[in-house]
């Protein structure tokens, strides 16, 4: 069956389709014809319809889920779900999602030519939404050498039923086994995620999950450079997850010994030999032993000299960490880590923050979980972002996510604000999925 108006000179479509057209504020769904109007508009957060009149057809516009900003006339009213509005002729209109939003307009008459702009759609922040998405699609251009500790995460994952009658503890029922890059590992899977090109430098044992790991890596497009210790293993991750992301237990086989004097010069070989091929050095510190004091040093003072920007994931044991990492470009701790490296229990993030930002002489972001970001300059007041997050289902390797797009950002010369801001609302996108995460290109210009 179709569905047309009885004057309609227009083309129609079946009643059991949905004709879509993409629209720079989202979507729009016609469910009747293009005559006789009836039809869904999908409105995206931070983004707007044009202003726009009407000079014969008048509309009316419910709300269903979201909450939408009309600005009518010199007028500007929340529509929030429920709410309906008629718009009569000649009334300059517009609508602006306040978060993602869905409505039905319906109005007896549609001409294309009954429509006078004159302000186009876009953005709530176009030269920021712009920018933002020049870089992005960019991403593919640069190219990242990691160096770091380097693990594998393995999930095993079942359903419980019952609890053990030999302790009181769930039986989770095996379904399936899954692994990944962990550490240093992930964040250069992430950088591939994100359209980019990686290259990791790290120390594997022997063994198994070392295997596993290059396999993976393999898989993934990341180009490695693993040195092969006999006389350590494999650093790696198992948990033990019920349902779709209820973590049970996690068992950890750690690797904390320093290497040998003659594998540490072989990996600073590898970086010296491959950092002129990069455009940004991502040093991903897990305290697993890759990072000496003096391996720190020397990969920084490397890339000073070839003047690459250094991003820096620490994992400090005291304040001492401080003297190996001055030189970065960006340092991201997070809470815990940022008392460490002051030496202080009792400070806030802000009086951390400008404290380490003034004895390292750069700029630090401070990761902050639910609280988001803070970024702490060496001279200005801190700049606050806000969490992006609306579900979080597993927070394991959000921060190799975060550390990810900073680096890609800041190689391709991108503005600092603009790096924090899309590693902010990256994390907010890989705590969102179940396991160790990436986040692709297109959702993070979703998100912007």
């Amino acid at each position: 069956m179709a569905f047309v108006h009885p004057r309609s000179r227009q083309s129609f479509f079946s009643g059991s389709s949905v004709h879509k057209e993409k629209k720079q504020w989202g979507e729009e769904h016609w469910i009747v014809n293009k005559e006789y109007c009836g039809k869904k508009l999908l409105l995206k957060k931070d983004r707007r319809c044009s202003l726009h009149t009407h000079k014969e057809k008048d509309e009316v516009f419910y709300v269903q889920q979201g909450r939408v900003l009309l600005e009518l006339g010199k007028e500007k009213r929340e529509l929030n779900p429920g709410d309906f509005v008629h718009i009569p002729a000649d009334t300059p209109h517009r609508f602006t999602g306040m978060e993602d939003s869905e409505m039905f307009e319906f109005s007896t008459t549609h001409r294309e030519d009954d429509s006078f702009r004159t302000e186009y759609s876009g953005h709530v922040e176009q030269e920021r939404y712009d920018r933002q998405s020049a870089l992005i699609r960019s991403f593919k251009k640069c190219s990242v050498l990691v160096v770091g500790d380097v693990m594998l995460d393995t999930y095993f994952s079942g359903s419980v039923d019952r609890i053990s009658p030999e302790a009181p503890i769930p039986v989770v029922h095996f379904r399936e086994k899954a692994s990944f890059p962990g550490g240093a590992a992930n964040a250069a899977r992430n950088i591939v995620a994100l359209g980019a090109r990686a290259t990791l430098i790290g120390l594997k044992g022997k063994d198994a999950p070392g295997a596993e790991l290059e396999a993976l890596l393999r898989k993934g497009k990341v180009r490695s450079r693993l040195l092969v210790d006999a006389q350590r293993f494999t650093t790696q991750k198992q948990r033990i997850v019920a349902g779709s992301s209820h973590q049970i237990v996690r068992l950890d086989f750690e690797e904390q010994s320093s290497p040998s004097p003659a594998q540490v010069r072989a990996l600073l070989q590898y970086v010296e030999r491959e950092l002129p091929k990069h455009d940004v050095l991502l040093l991903s510190d897990y305290a697993k032993g890759v990072f000496s004091p003096a391996v720190l040093r020397a990969c920084i003072a490397l890339a000073r000299r070839k003047k690459k920007p250094v991003v820096l994931d620490p994992k400090p044991l005291d304040a001492s960490y401080l003297v190996a990492a001055r030189g970065v470009t960006l340092i991201t701790p997070n809470r815990r880590e940022a008392l460490l490296l002051t030496g202080r229990a009792d400070l806030s993030a802000e009086e951390a923050g400008k404290l380490l930002a003034g004895a390292l002489k750069t700029d630090v972001l401070l990761t902050l979980g639910a609280d988001g970001m803070l970024l702490a300059h060496p001279r200005k007041a801190p700049e606050r972002f806000s969490t992006f997050v609306r579900e979080v289902a597993d927070v394991s390797g959000a921060g190799d996510t975060v550390v990810a797009v900073l680096a890609v950002a800041l190689g391709l010369k991108g503005k600092l604000l603009d790096a924090v801001d899309l590693s902010n609302r990256a994390a907010g996108i890989a705590v969102g999925k179940a396991g160790t995460a990436t986040v692709t290109p297109a959702e993070l210009l979703d998100v912007l």
